[in-house]
């Protein structure tokens, strides 16, 4: 997929920033593997502010106000299981990650061209599911439907951008002990595509045995 000149005029930079972050949201929040490490801490008790972080390096990675993205789509699929593996502890298997880099850049360049439609399709997903499983929902308000955007006039666009930035703030999973009701951003304990830091060397015991966890390679 070619992004290299999807990048919005400036005066929709706004608007389209606002609708990706909330699709990108929307991605986040549906991802199994990703949800149920989170709900069963098996990134110990920082697992919801890893999930977090995972947003924030997401956003920052692509940003409209940037020719193309700073990471492309097979670094990313790599840099996603590694990353999961390395704070949850989870092998990806399911090639979850590929479908997560793929859905990422196709919002990326159907917001930057104008196109929200993809975006609030997967929020509303998210907010079916959200009701299903029977957590809180996000309320929209109908602002983020499809509705006839080409005819939205100053103030419905301005509304619209404002719901999807409301979307986009609040937490993904809930606030991590101790904050408030809005997600707080900054960098990652460490981010994707870093090198983790050298583990102490496993011993073995004396029947030979030792655990050691296997490190999962991207396929290209």
């Amino acid at each position: 997929m070619d992004t290299s000149s999807t990048k919005p005029q400036s005066t929709t930079i706004e608007i389209a920033t606002a609708e990706f972050h909330a699709g990108v949201t929307a991605i986040l929040r549906s991802w199994s593997p990703l949800k149920t490490a989170v709900e069963s801490e098996w990134g110990g008790t920082q697992s919801k502010e890893k999930a977090e972080y995972l947003r924030t390096h997401m956003l920052t990675c692509f940003d409209y106000t940037k020719q193309k993205p700073s990471i492309d789509m097979y670094d990313l699929e790599d840099d996603l299981a590694i990353f999961m593996e390395e704070e949850f502890s989870i092998v990806l298997e399911d090639n979850s990650e590929k479908q997560i880099a793929q859905l990422l850049f196709k919002i990326y360049e159907m917001c930057g061209n104008g196109n929200f439609s993809l975006a609030r399709e997967l929020i509303l997903k998210a907010n079916q599911a959200a009701t299903v499983a029977g957590q809180p929902v996000v309320q929209s308000n109908g602002e983020l439907d499809e509705d006839s955007d080409e005819e939205m006039d100053t103030a419905g666009t301005t509304n619209t951008t404002n719901v999807a930035q409301e979307y986009a703030g609040d937490f993904l999973f809930g606030a991590p002990a101790g904050q408030g009701q809005k997600a707080k951003t900054g960098p990652p304990p460490r981010q994707l595509g870093t090198a983790a830091p050298e583990k102490p060397i496993v011993e073995v015991d004396d029947d030979g045995f030792a655990t050691v966890p296997s490190k999962k390679k991207g396929n290209r």
